[in-house]
């Protein structure tokens, strides 16, 4: 759990871990970059379609544990797909690894305030 955040970085329960595998099952169908689906069309299409909702933070939340899982779900500026190629794994992890160096750096100016 992440402090000041504990309740949104909680562990998944067992009803999350159900809406993760219906969120998988479903984000299977896209594929590739061109075929991304927003994170905002998963969350209103998965409340249209189980009347169970899905806030963003949660979504973000469910694909962090898929990855962790082992899933290979990729992400750009239009949403959340299935890669078709390498180099769409490789774009992810370069982004991922820019957000986290970010972060890094917001610590370092942060930390000269303590």
């Amino acid at each position: 759990m992440i402090r000041n955040f504990e309740e949104l970085t909680a562990n998944l329960n067992d009803d999350d871990k159900n809406i993760a595998r219906i969120v998988k099952a479903g984000l299977k169908k896209y594929k590739g970059k061109l075929n991304a689906i927003a994170g905002s069309k998963i969350c209103s299409g998965f409340h249209s379609n189980t009347k169970i909702k899905i806030t963003p933070v949660k979504l973000r939340k469910i694909i962090n544990y898929l990855r962790n899982e082992g899933e290979p779900i990729c992400s750009s500026s239009k949403g959340y797909f299935y890669p078709i190629c390498q180099q769409e794994i490789k774009d992810t992890c370069i982004s991922i690894q820019q957000r986290i160096d970010s972060q890094a750096q917001v610590i370092n100016q942060l930390s000269q305030h303590i």
